[in-house]
Order: structure tokens, then sequence, then C-alpha cells
């Protein structure tokens, strides 16, 4: 893991021990998302052993969205890559324990570092 990646990291899990939205840029475009998950992503081309690329599972609530919203319920989920995030702020407002289908045993993650229980 990346220094950057540990920064941000510990910048997430403290925004979700507060239940706090958060907003960086990522690929150059701001998102405010709350979070719900984050770990190291399931690579099905590595074994076990091997690092991965930590990210998290979060709610989109707003910035750029590369993916169209609000088409049918539960869309707002999305994964960014820890690594790929810059400037990342805990903002002083809360968000709710609970979206449509949150999974807090998200098959997309080898390892789960926190998660919001539901």
């Amino acid at each position: 893991m990346t220094i950057k990646e540990e920064q941000n990291l510990s910048a997430i899990m403290s925004a979700m021990n507060d239940n706090n939205i958060i907003e960086f840029i990522y690929n150059e475009k701001k998102r405010i998302v709350e979070p719900f998950l984050v770990g190291e992503l399931y690579n099905k081309y590595q074994n076990h052993l091997e690092e991965g690329t930590y990210a998290l599972r979060a709610w989109f609530i707003e910035g750029y969205s590369s993916e169209k919203i609000d088409l049918k319920k539960g869309d707002r989920w999305r994964i960014y890559e820890l690594d790929k995030m810059s400037d990342l702020i805990i903002l002083n407002q809360s968000f709710l324990k609970m979206r449509p289908f949150y999974n807090p045993n998200d098959t997309s993650f080898k390892r789960i570092n926190m998660r919001m229980e539901g």
C-alpha cells in the first residue's frame, strides 16, 4: 500500500466512524459520496498472497459520474480506487447508514478493512 493509499484509507475510515460524507478529486473530477466499505479489491488474476488495489465502495451523491444516475433503484453505487483519489476532505455532513442494495459482504473485495453495518 502506498503512502497516498494509507492517507486516504485513514481519512475514509475516520469519516465512516462518524458517518460523514467525503469529497475528493477522482480522475480530475470532483466527487461527493457516502463511504460504506473500504478494502482490497479482488482480482481474479492474482493469488491471495499478492497485494491488490485498495478501493472504496460508496454511494454517489454529487459531482461527476461517467454513468447515468437514478435510472433504477440502487444505481448510485460506485467503486473508487484509493490511489486515484486526491484532495480528500471529510465534510461536516452526516449520512444514513442504509442505501438500497448495500452489501456489507461485497464480493468485489477480497479483504475488507472497514464497513458500515446496515
